[in-house]
């Protein structure tokens, strides 16, 4: 009941959602694909369809527009694992949201943060992005405050989130149960190292909740190698998506390029291409980090230790 409660404020005595719900539209066939258990979806008014109905978004938007406690300026339709948002006074202007976008898209959109056309915007800005990626002679690392990390150093990557999806110490008591966690890293997201003994036998990089690993780098014939615990992260396209460490240098085909923005926060992806690094948060405190061609590149930051 408490975590029931903490959705809402209260307001002359009544209890309250802190903003409209957002109203989805779902295909009855594929209707298991919200999961009432996370932000994004708890806060949602929710219609079904059959699979063989035809879509009509004009028909949709008058329904969104008959219910006035709902948001007003956006409607989500849902097949599958496809999410497309909807402008309610324009249904031509769609966006198709994959499933691991929609928590960082739909909650603006109910939000009234963004916009549809703040996503298209922002998808070009990716496609320039990508098409300047490119080896940058004299790379150097710099940590959180603009400092270069030297070899050797050790340094935490934490994973970037909006500044309101960060927990609060409130938070960490109702998941955790304790607020014990390094202060450097309470309330904030970090890369760890999943032991891969249950599953390949390599281990792999994750997001986790209660803290990171600590990292560093080295530098051979001008090129940035990330390491942890004196081996090398590294990605192999035979193996699987997601990044892992080896004692080995990573050849050409397995290194991972770092940028930079002009902020000093990094992504990572393929060695020579344009496919991104990614961290969908499977549960409260695992993040799968892989590689994906068509989502959003996650940021880090460089914490020095």
């Amino acid at each position: 009941m408490e975590k029931f409660n903490s959705f809402f404020k209260e307001v002359n005595g009544l209890r309250m959602a802190e903003q409209k719900p957002i109203h989805y539209f779902v295909c009855s066939v594929g209707s298991n694909s919200l999961h009432l258990d996370n932000r994004t979806e708890e806060n949602t008014i929710v219609e079904y369809f059959d699979s063989e109905d035809v879509v009509d978004l004009a028909k949709f938007a008058e329904i969104v527009k008959s219910k006035p406690n709902c948001v007003q300026k956006h409607f989500i339709v849902n097949k599958g694992t496809e999410y497309c948002a909807v402008e309610t006074d324009n249904v031509k202007n769609t966006y198709i949201i994959s499933s691991i976008r929609r928590y960082q898209f739909v909650p603006k959109l109910a939000a009234g943060t963004a916009t549809i056309d703040t996503f298209i915007d922002y998808d070009k800005h990716l496609e320039d992005m990508a098409t300047k990626l490119e080896s940058q002679p004299g790379f150097k690392l710099r940590d959180s405050n603009g400092k270069v990390i030297p070899d050797g150093k050790e340094f935490a990557i934490q994973i970037l989130n909006d500044p309101e999806e960060y927990l609060n110490e409130e938070d960490m008591e109702d998941i955790y149960g304790h607020t014990s966690i390094d202060p450097l890293f309470r309330g904030k997201e970090w890369i760890g190292i999943y032991d891969g003994y249950g599953n390949s036998g390599d281990d792999f990089l994750y997001g986790q909740t209660d803290g990171g690993d600590s990292f560093e780098c080295e530098t051979i014939d001008d090129i940035v190698y990330l390491k942890y615990d004196g081996e090398y992260l590294f990605f192999d396209d035979d193996k699987s998506d997601k990044i892992f460490i080896g004692k080995a240098v990573p050849a050409k085909e397995q290194r991972i390029q770092i940028h930079c923005d002009d902020n000093g926060d990094i992504w990572l992806t393929k060695w020579d291409s344009s496919a991104f690094f990614t961290c969908e948060w499977i549960k409260c405190a695992y993040g799968a980090i892989y590689l994906c061609e068509y989502d959003i590149p996650q940021k880090f930051r460089l914490v020095s230790l």
